[in-house]
């Protein structure tokens, strides 16, 4: 019993340790995420990173339960990030968190669909460019309809659905570079193709 006493006080003064280095650093990336949040269009989006302690309870990784809170809209009250995020803004939020966590992150493959969602010109620029940075350290795959986004990317693959004896089928297929050119015209222009969009297509691919 005193063992077991002794190992409790230093397990609890090791969480506690590891408590105050968590809160210290949930500041400093709470700043950071606001901050590319804000190049990502979300100027006035609130994040809070609420750390929770309980003593009774500690586990492998320590004592503390995280949640990521947010206020996408002025006048809201911080709620989970899970629970008011459209897709879109949680890929941006996602996408935000993950430049933050660059050089730190295991992860490092990442799957960011439709983040183009309720965002162009300038603003899909800026996203195209943090994803491009993004995959100097990362696997990238990303859905997206925007030209902007979809010119980043080493590679380019096409989905397409059709009907087969009643039921959806899905194809995929790598494009050629004649073909992606083709295909990023189409996401700027539409169905008909111009010599304009063929021309910024190939700017977008640095041709």
């Amino acid at each position: 019993e005193k063992e077991l006493e002794s190992l409790k006080k230093k397990l609890l003064t090791c969480s506690e340790k590891i408590s105050r280095k968590r809160n210290k650093t949930a500041k400093l990336l709470e700043s950071i995420i606001k901050q590319n949040l804000e190049r990502l269009n979300m100027p006035k989006t609130q994040f809070n990173i609420n750390l929770l302690s309980n003593r009774d309870n500690i586990l492998d990784t320590g004592m503390d339960f995280c949640e990521f809170l947010i206020s996408t809209n002025i006048g809201e009250e911080l709620r989970p990030v899970a629970k008011i995020a459209s897709g879109g803004e949680i890929s941006r939020i996602m996408l935000a968190i993950k430049m933050a966590l660059q050089s730190k992150d295991i992860v490092k493959t990442l799957i960011f669909d439709e983040i183009d969602s309720g965002i162009s010109g300038a603003t899909a620029e800026t996203v195209g460019y943090a994803l491009e940075k993004l995959a100097e350290s990362h696997q990238i795959l990303c859905i997206t309809h925007l030209s902007q986004i979809a010119g980043k990317g080493n590679t380019h693959y096409k989905v397409n659905k059709k009907v087969n004896n009643n039921r959806i089928s899905v194809n995929i297929h790598k494009l050629s570079k004649s073909d992606r050119i083709r295909e990023i015209a189409a996401l700027i222009s539409g169905q008909k193709v111009t010599k304009s969009s063929r021309k910024q297509a190939e700017e977008l691919l640095h041709l």
